[in-house]
């Protein structure tokens, strides 16, 4: 299938299954609404593409450009999004669900929801830098060695996350919560970078323990 039979498909409503459009050319098109399963779009120029409210299940998405795009009310559930690029990229209120992100650029997301989801994505050395999440909730994502220099995270809750080695510095972490998420090394570091946040009773007493303290029970 060309692109152009793509768009006839998703103006008529008819769902598509295997296409492979990889490296294809959408600049600015307007899937609007489509239904995509088990399509191939690596390396796709997809700059300003329409996929407001398209249901995305499945298949690949690497490397594609999705700068200035527009997501809102999307849902991507089971996608390769590894290396994936989003700066610009309208996402409102979409959901990414079991989403691979590895690598994949966040930078300069516009319109961000507060029912925008991040549930059970493994977003490790994502690109997060100076991204909004106030007040938005992020379910069972791998965020190893992301960078979130800069972010937002404030009233963010993190539910069952790994943050290990993720870059929070400068982050705005106040009650952020953090509680039940594995933290992996803490390093003298640690207490400035998540200063704000709500920890559990254990969290704490492993940063007192890299600052050199002892917890005493009386």
């Amino acid at each position: 299938m060309s692109a152009e039979e793509l768009v006839a498909a998703v103006r008529a409503g008819e769902p598509c299954t295997d296409l492979d459009l990889r490296g294809t050319e959408l600049r600015e098109v307007n899937l609007a609404g489509a239904q995509l399963r088990d399509c191939r779009f690596d390396d796709a120029d997809m700059f300003g593409v329409r996929l407001d409210g398209a249901h995305i299940t499945g298949g690949s998405l690497a490397r594609a450009d999705l700068r200035e795009s527009d997501l809102t009310d999307a849902v991507l559930s089971g996608v390769d999004l590894s290396g994936a690029r989003f700066a610009g990229a309208m996402l409102g209120d979409a959901r990414f669900e079991g989403c691979r992100m590895i690598g994949t650029s966040l930078r300069g997301l516009r319109g961000l929801a507060a029912s925008f989801r991040l549930v059970g994505c493994n977003l490790q050395v994502a690109d997060m830098q100076e991204l909004s999440l106030k007040g938005m909730r992020v379910e069972e994502c791998d965020l190893s060695e992301a960078d979130l220099r800069g972010a937002d995270l404030r009233g963010v809750v993190f539910e069952r996350c790994r943050l290990r080695g993720t870059v929070l510095r400068h982050a705005r972490m106040a009650a952020a919560d953090l509680r039940g998420c594995d933290l992996g090394e803490i390093t003298p570091d640690t207490p400035r970078e998540l200063a704000g946040a709500i920890v559990s009773p254990a969290q704490a007493s492993a940063v007192c323990e890299a600052l050199g303290l002892v917890v005493a029970d009386q």
